[in-house]
């Protein structure tokens, strides 16, 4: 290992390190404003410090603005910016596969297709308000996508990243849309900030001018 890939893979855990801080600042009884924000805003920076890849630094940011949104409650807000973050992360996840075969692509969508059903038929029509609901099959479709083609790739950081994102949304609609159950939603959010630092790992090198 060369002298720069030395100092880039100790770069990148430093920022692994202190992710792993904030998330814990996250779920400590210290009080900070909006500290939601603080992990992926970090991502974030990391990412355009990197320079290398616009869509995953895209795709951080409105995850960021996600995270925002949802601490200040603008429930069809948070939809929209994490929709659009799914769609960056649909692209460089496209940019990954490598033809997998129709069997691979059958088994890489089971179990978010399995996750899209169930949202169908037991959260979609608790929803209330049309244009929530609209938004919140739209981003269940997207995000079924996105972990399909996560799964598909040849990548078992992508694919977890990926699954572990939606598990948390699963999760996360369930406590909007149905029943609220206690300490619950602190599982959804560590499934969160788990999955995307996966995503952040898995994605960040790669090349985005094929």
């Amino acid at each position: 290992m060369n002298k720069c890939s030395h100092r880039l893979s100790w770069c990148r855990w430093g920022v692994v390190g202190l992710y792993l801080l904030l998330c814990v600042l996250y779920f400590s009884p210290i009080a900070a404003p909006y500290k939601l924000t603080y992990p992926l805003s970090l991502l974030t920076l990391a990412s355009l410090l990197g320079g290398k890849s616009p869509l995953l630094t895209a795709a951080l940011a409105f995850s960021a603005v996600g995270d925002f949104c949802g601490a200040l409650g603008y429930l069809l807000l948070q939809i929209a910016t994490f929709g659009v973050a799914q769609i960056c992360y649909l692209i460089l996840i496209w940019n990954q596969i490598q033809k997998p075969s129709p069997k691979r692509a059958i088994l890489a969508a089971i179990v978010p297709v399995t996750l899209c059903v169930v949202t169908f038929v037991g959260i979609v029509p608790a929803v209330e308000g049309a244009v929530v609901k609209v938004g919140v099959v739209v981003y269940a479709l997207l995000i079924g996508l996105m972990t399909t083609l996560a799964f598909a790739s040849k990548s078992w950081t992508v694919g977890l990243g990926a699954l572990l994102f939606m598990l948390s949304d699963f999760i996360l609609a369930i406590l909007i849309f149905l029943t609220p159950v206690p300490y619950l939603s602190l599982v959804s959010l560590a499934l969160y900030f788990a999955g995307q630092i996966l995503l952040w790992l898995g994605l960040q090198r790669v090349p985005m001018d094929d």
